[in-house]
């Protein structure tokens, strides 16, 4: 039988845009440790979730169950097996403790990175999520999950606190491997969307009767449901998500469909339509940048 250790004490490695939303629905779940590189913050997040902050990850070490959210996969890979900075998760947690990866990571790391654990007894899964930061803040995220069925049932009461609809998708990089295929078609959308939109509006037509009528009919999607609402029609330009975090997605879900030799044609020339565009605006721009850029060459 899988051995586990009970879940009572939590620490959540990453406190960004999502994880600083995620945490505060753990309330009261268990013992909140957090850990950030950035310490002022990581203090300031713990107050307000009623939890503590540690200084040094090695204060880690009496966690059960650690829940990452990180920028990316070489940050993952340095918690996970350390660095020159200091050892990784893998050395200071004790046997039948699981970590849970909710960061957008490449399959092939995930699966290296589970294997690594597995030879200290420590279990691991991957959970990307989807649903931005107003999901993050309303636990309603959909929690895509790889793993043994076993990792998924012990793991599930904890994400059931942070999403709304929290499947396994199949084993260990399965989840990760759908989060950057579903944000690559999103991706897609938004540009089409876009050009929709543009197209319309220089006919003549109101853009916010456009998203009404869209939104309910066979085009709708989740830039016409959320993105336009939020950002585009009021012009904030501000959703909440960096063009660089979603041209990471991309990249990850462009090299996993060139290993399976599937050639195609629309989402290529959508990442690359992404790539110039977060070239030209820089990483930290909003994600709508690529809205604004295809209306600006639309003259609008």
């Amino acid at each position: 039988m899988t051995k586990y250790k009970k879940i009572h004490t939590v620490g959540f490695v990453g406190i960004g845009v999502m994880g600083s939303r995620m945490i505060q629905n753990l309330k009261g779940s268990a013992e909140l440790l957090v850990y950030d590189v950035d310490h002022e913050r990581a203090k300031q997040v713990a107050k307000d979730a009623c939890a503590s902050a540690v200084a040094d990850m090695k204060e880690l070490s009496k966690a059960d169950t650690i829940i990452m959210m990180l920028p990316n996969s070489n940050i993952v890979d340095a918690v996970v097996k350390g660095s020159d900075k200091g050892p990784g998760l893998i050395d200071i947690l004790g046997a039948d403790a699981m970590i849970i990866d909710m960061s957008s990571s490449t399959p092939a790391n995930t699966i290296e990175n589970a294997k690594q654990c597995a030879k200290k007894g420590i279990h691991y899964i991957d959970a990307p999520v989807s649903g931005g930061p107003s999901g993050a803040a309303a636990g309603t995220l959909a929690i895509m999950v790889g793993g043994t069925q076993a990792d998924f049932d012990h793991a599930k009461p904890l994400l059931d606190k942070l999403g709304g609809n929290v499947l396994r998708i199949g084993d260990i990089g399965s989840g990760h491997a759908v989060k950057s295929l579903n944000n690559l078609l999103g991706a897609t959308v938004l540009a089409a969307t876009a050009e929709i939109f543009a197209a319309g509006e220089k006919f003549g037509l109101d853009p916010k009767i456009m998203q009404q009528i869209i939104n309910t009919s066979s085009g709708g999607s989740f830039a016409t449901n959320l993105t336009y609402p939020k950002a585009v029609l009021p012009k904030t330009w501000d959703f909440g998500f960096a063009i660089g975090l979603m041209n990471k997605d991309i990249g990850i879900a462009m090299s996993l469909i060139k290993s399976t030799g599937v050639d195609t044609v629309l989402n290529r020339q959508a990442s690359e339509m992404w790539t110039k565009t977060m070239e030209s605006s820089g990483p930290t721009s909003d994600m709508t940048e690529i809205v604004r850029q295809i209306y600006k060459r639309a003259g609008l």
